[in-house]
C-alpha cells in the first residue's frame, strides 16, 4: 500500500514541477465557474471514496493518464482510505486559483474534505481552464 502512496506522491510532484505556480493560492480566475469546479472536484472525490475508482480515473486528463495507471491510482486511494472506515460524506470544499508565474496560465484548485467513520481524507484536485483534471492528490 505504501508503494501506491509513493507513486501518487511522485506523480503529483512531477505535475507540480511541470506547472510552476506562484506562491500561494488566490482568488479563482474569471476563466472558471466556481460551482463547476466544486461539483467536478466533489464528484471525483466521491467516486474515489465509494470504490468507483475507474470512473474517477476516467475523469483525469490524458496527460495524467499517460503518466500513471488506474491500478497505481487505485492502490494509492485504497491505501489511504481503507483505514478510515466507511465513507460518510463530503464535508467541505475550498476553491481557489493559481497562476503560473512564467506563462500566466490560470488553474483552479479544489481542496475537498471527505468524512469517514474513523477519520478524514483530503483531496487536492486541480483543473486547467478547459476543466481537465491535471492534478490529483489524497492524504
Amino acid at each position: 500500500m505504501k508503494k501506491g502512496k509513493r507513486i501518487i506522491c511522485i506523480m503529483v510532484a512531477a505535475i507540480m514541477l511541470m506547472l510552476p505556480a506562484a506562491g500561494c493560492a488566490s482568488r479563482l480566475s474569471a476563466d472558471f465557474d466556481e460551482r463547476e469546479v466544486q461539483e467536478k472536484a466533489e464528484e471525483i472525490a466521491e467516486l474515489s471514496c465509494t470504490g468507483k475508482i475507474g470512473e474517477a480515473y476516467g475523469m483525469l486528463s490524458e496527460m495524467m493518464k499517460a503518466q500513471i495507471t488506474e491500478d497505481q491510482i487505485r492502490a494509492g486511494i485504497e491505501g489511504t482510505i481503507e483505514p478510515l472506515g466507511d465513507f460518510e460524506k463530503i464535508s467541505g470544499t475550498n476553491i481557489s486559483g493559481q497562476k503560473d508565474k512564467d506563462t500566466g496560465t490560470e488553474y483552479a484548485l479544489a481542496i475537498v474534505m471527505a468524512q469517514f467513520s474513523d477519520g478524514r481524507a483530503q483531496f487536492t484536485i486541480s483543473f486547467d481552464t478547459e476543466m481537465n483534471c491535471i492534478g490529483f492528490y489524497i492524504k
